[in-house]
């Protein structure tokens, strides 16, 4: 709570080696048109949830900080709970 230099490099670490290395390679392995596209979605919301985040971290407003970081963990478990649509061919 109110390390403002590490909550804005987690932000960048979780948007390169999570978002665009992790949710896109699953997302790019998906075969069905509308998960992927609910897929994409989730991956926009991380987008705009860590984004939320280091702005807030930018101004050190703490409360911005968490409600965005509680959004983070729904966009992701939202993500995650995909993997019991997916069919592997």
């Amino acid at each position: 709570d109110g390390n403002w230099t590490e909550i804005k490099e987690f932000t960048k670490f979780y948007d390169l080696e999570f978002r665009k290395a992790k949710m896109a390679r699953v997302r790019k392995m998906m075969t069905d048109k509308e998960i992927k596209g609910v897929a994409l979605q989730f991956s926009n919301n991380v987008t705009f949830d860590l984004i939320g985040i280091n702005r807030a971290a930018r101004t050190e407003d703490t409360a911005e900080a968490r409600k965005y970081f509680d959004e983070l963990k729904i966009d992701i478990k939202a993500f995650l709970d995909l993997e019991s649509k997916v069919v592997l061919e």
